[in-house]
């Protein structure tokens, strides 16, 4: 019957659920990890002798540190490029849907909050640069 077909096309073309909770709780996840890995990244690895390692006269903690950035920084970012193009898929549709309005809030408020965690993450990092020859 064409009435389904076109039923089920509509529903089809939503977002998945857990494309939107991965919007919704993908920046902070990486946020949190980021905040606790480079503390302990920080105390562990001067105590440890890493700050006396270098490569392109860059202590071995400053490495870390960066590549754990710039991981949980992917992470925040697909996070809220996730929620935005599911907040544009949603934009996009013919008739809203009124059964899927807890998904519509989370893919929007989870663009804005992955933006916010992605910047925070980027003003985390920025003190390293300040400690890059040594703990």
């Amino acid at each position: 019957m064409p009435g389904e077909e076109k039923a089920l096309g509509r529903c089809s073309d939503r977002p998945q659920t857990w494309r939107r909770w991965f919007a919704f709780l993908g920046g902070g996840i990486a946020w949190t990890t980021h905040l606790l890995s480079i503390y302990a990244i920080g105390e562990f690895g001067c105590v440890g002798g890493w700050g006396r390692i270098a490569y392109w006269n860059i202590s071995g903690v400053a490495w870390m540190i960066l590549i754990m950035s710039a991981c949980s920084l992917a992470l925040a970012v697909a996070a809220a490029f996730t929620g935005y193009r599911d907040m544009r898929s949603d934009s996009g549709r013919e008739e809203p849907a009124n059964d899927d309005e807890g998904g519509i809030y989370l893919s929007q408020f989870g663009t804005i909050l992955s933006v916010l965690f992605s910047l925070i993450i980027i003003v985390e990092t920025l003190p390293v640069f300040a400690y890059l020859h040594g703990c």
